[in-house]
């Protein structure tokens, strides 16, 4: 609904630029309009401004509000050519308005027919102040009719869109999400990856690869189903993990996950990631373990976060060969995988 809306605001100032050239060069060849150039000016110069704002970093959030204010340029010059400008003449432009507003972005249905509603009952008032009462009443049961019209419609067209980009949606996180742990998926991994070369894309400052230990000999004990059932309780672990921290998990493979870390340093993540493996231990199922490799990066240095995935898989290694359940750092500087254990002291 948002990237709708964005992509609408970055269109409504242009179409509002085109219909007000249209009647400001008729100008030399119409007596009508010829007065009302000034407020054709006008609401050319208010969406000149608008088209500017929203060019602005961090102005896209606010898109929604900026249709409104935009449909309210619209609704003003069409009121004050009714109301005004030609106050002996049917107004025409103002049922283009409420005809095309309500097709035109996505918003909650309530509050299009109640911004439709306050410009429908602002120029009922103004046209039997300002005109004569049966043109004033005329106006009333078109714009009326026009409204009520646009509005269903409009309602509807919203909903499907809704419908549409939902069913889209569920489609993305099926392609993108593991079945069996409702983690990330590989392929979002690498789409992740992707993302992450971008020169706008927010930078991880750390990788977590984690393996459960020994698992293969667990399924071999258990039964597939019992590994499956571990790995979604495993998977269910992650994402709570992910809501206290800065992470985001995905499924590497089998019984490896890989964490992206955000805005931590070395001593920071080291010590998450001993509170995770120290978690899953307690947890003793089945008396299973992890192995948790760590690997930090400079996100302004990383230009293939592939090969920070890469080191930390070599710290998960060496923490296997060093006894399993442990958190091993690998340190870039060097290439000797460092003990967060205390016990450990020296590299192999």
């Amino acid at each position: 609904m948002a990237a709708h809306n964005e992509k609408m605001i970055e269109v409504l100032p242009i179409m509002g630029w085109a219909l007000m050239m249209l009647p400001l060069l008729s100008v030399p060849f119409s007596s009508t309009k010829s007065g009302a150039v000034t407020a054709y000016l006008a609401v050319f110069a208010g969406f000149f401004f608008l088209f500017l704002l929203y060019r602005l970093p961090g102005m896209k959030k606010y898109a929604l509000g900026g249709i409104y204010i935009a449909y309210s340029i619209f609704y003003l010059l069409a009121m004050y050519l009714s109301v005004i400008h030609s106050p002996n003449m049917r107004a025409t432009v103002l049922l283009g308005v409420f005809c095309i507003m309500p097709f035109s972005f996505m918003d909650r249905p309530l509050h299009i027919n109640l911004f439709a509603g306050f410009w429908l009952a602002l120029h009922t008032v103004l046209a039997f102040l300002l005109k004569p009462k049966s043109l004033a009443l005329d106006d009333t049961i078109n714009a009326l009719v026009f409204a009520i019209l646009g509005c269903y419609l409009g309602n509807r067209v919203v909903l499907l869109r809704l419908d549409s980009l939902e069913s889209q949606r569920q489609l993305v996180v099926q392609k993108e999400t593991d079945v069996l742990t409702g983690l990330g998926n590989r392929r979002k991994l690498y789409e992740t990856l992707a993302y992450l070369e971008t020169p706008m894309s927010r930078k991880p400052s750390c990788v977590l690869m984690i393996d459960i230990d020994l698992f293969k000999a667990f399924n071999d004990a258990y039964g597939h189903a019992a590994g499956d059932r571990c790995l979604k309780w495993f998977g269910e672990t992650l994402k709570g993990f992910s809501e206290d921290w800065r992470l985001d998990f995905y499924r590497y493979g089998g019984e490896e996950f890989v964490a992206m870390g955000y805005g931590y340093g070395q001593a920071e993540i080291l010590n998450i990631a001993e509170t995770i493996r120290t978690a899953i231990q307690k947890n003793d199922i089945y008396g299973l373990t992890v192995s948790i490799g760590v690997a930090c990066c400079q996100s302004e240095t990383v230009k293939n976060y592939e090969k920070v995935i890469e080191l930390a898989d070599i710290a998960v290694y060496t923490a296997k060969r060093l006894g399993r359940n442990r958190v091993s750092l690998e340190d870039p500087a060097n290439g000797c995988p460092e003990q967060h254990r205390p016990a450990i002291d020296a590299c192999p």
